[in-house]
């Protein structure tokens, strides 16, 4: 049997460029909201044991009422930066009856990703304890600075995407030195590679984007819409 793996979810940020009066992960997407497909994402996957769901202060309270009913479903505090509402989700992962051996961490805004790069994440996992999933970029890719220009090679430049998976014992100790160093990091991988251990990468899927501006809304509208007609991108 395969062993299980919990989910981290930061879901704390204000999504200042998407220009609403609230926390964008409670925008519907068809018939629910980003966050409510990003939560079932999970909850339908026969690997993932729990989830803990890290959000803002002021949406601690609603989002507990809302998720009360859901055993697999934790909701944390977040803090003042993403890797401080991780390490908040770290915290409370530690004082567990049993500890997971992955922790994936994945962002809330990204409601479409398809289990198939759940899977793959988890199977790297087992064979490198740290895996994250990536996609090539396809426009061309021009470096500007004051004094010139230049055109970067892009078989070799990749766009990260989550989730990102670790063993958990790994990702708690980088994190713990993380704390300790006051590293500034934009994502858990890089996290784990400050520490000292590399981070394999698997095929990442275009489906799997990050809501961040109303654009980013139309085309996951779009997505799921062209999902729920049978239809692959």
């Amino acid at each position: 049997m395969p062993e299980k793996a919990t989910v981290i979810i930061p879901a704390a940020g204000r999504g200042k460029r998407m220009a609403a009066e609230k926390n964008k992960l409670f925008l519907p997407l068809g018939s629910r909201t980003i966050l409510q497909h990003t939560l079932n994402l999970f909850l339908q996957h026969p690997q993932i044991d729990h989830i803990f769901l890290v959000v803002a202060g002021n949406d601690q309270e609603m989002l507990t009422s809302l998720l009360a009913s859901e055993e697999k479903i934790t909701v944390v505090t977040g803090g003042a930066e993403r890797q401080d509402s991780v390490w908040n989700a770290l915290e409370l992962i530690q004082q567990s009856e049993v500890m997971p051996r992955w922790i994936l961490v994945h962002d809330g805004a990204r409601p479409l990703c398809p289990s198939i790069v759940i899977e793959r994440i988890l199977k790297q996992c087992a064979l490198s304890g740290a895996a994250i999933p990536v996609v090539p970029l396809v426009d061309t890719i021009r470096k500007i600075t004051p004094q010139h220009t230049k055109v970067l090679n892009r078989s070799q430049l990749f766009a990260t995407q989550t989730p990102q998976g670790f063993d958990a014992q790994l990702l708690i100790e980088a994190y713990r030195c993380c704390k300790k160093e006051r590293w500034q990091t934009t994502d858990d991988a890089s996290v784990v590679e400050l520490f000292g251990h590399s981070v394999e990468t698997v095929d990442g899927v275009v489906e799997n984007l990050k809501i961040t501006t109303p654009q980013d809304l139309k085309f996951a509208e779009w997505l799921l819409n062209q999902q729920e007609h049978g239809v692959t991108c």
